[in-house]
């Protein structure tokens, strides 16, 4: 698995995985649900992406975020994650610095703690030291994942499990 920013040559695979998403009405976390809805064109969301990364055309309580996109040995897309650089009141209760998921095919394989392991190590790249990561109380998927990567649970918060992850270890 190969965790990297996504790219003009991805479009194929990367419009292939959301089409899947939108086809199983699940949400795509890891900062494209949010972002795609906002863009008419899978170039305009790479602009979009990257003008979000630099602070720019930032939606209202929207933060700086690095977007990834994980693929296979074949080039196939086979999830999102988005990285957020700082935390509002918003994301401090929900949200936290990371938001994950992996295209529903592929789910139940340990995907996505590869996942987040790759993006704890882009994290620290981007000068995180302590990451936040949140989940749903009933999101026993993602709560493994986290537990598996070294989260830490502080609380919960309106039915929101809170973790965090000291990046000093890695």
């Amino acid at each position: 698995m190969e965790l990297r920013r996504p790219s003009l040559a991805d479009k194929a695979a990367i419009i292939d995985m959301i089409d899947e998403f939108i086809a199983a009405r699940s949400y795509m976390h890891g900062g494209l649900g949010s972002t795609w809805q906002l863009v008419e064109t899978y170039e305009d969301w790479l602009e979009l992406i990257a003008q979000h990364e630099q602070g720019e055309n930032l939606p209202e309580d929207w933060l700086p975020a690095a977007q990834f996109v994980t693929f296979d040995d074949q080039g196939r897309a086979l999830g999102f994650l988005s990285i957020r650089l700082a935390l509002n009141e918003r994301t401090f209760v929900e949200g936290g610095h990371v938001g994950y998921s992996i295209r529903p095919s592929e789910r139940g394989q340990g995907l996505g703690k590869e996942q987040l392991r790759l993006g704890l190590l882009e994290a620290k790249k981007l000068g995180l030291e302590h990451l936040l990561i949140t989940c749903d109380e009933d999101n026993l998927a993602s709560k493994q994942v986290i537990l598996a990567n070294g989260g830490q649970y502080d609380n919960k918060i309106e039915g929101v499990e809170r973790y965090w992850l000291d990046l000093e270890e890695l």
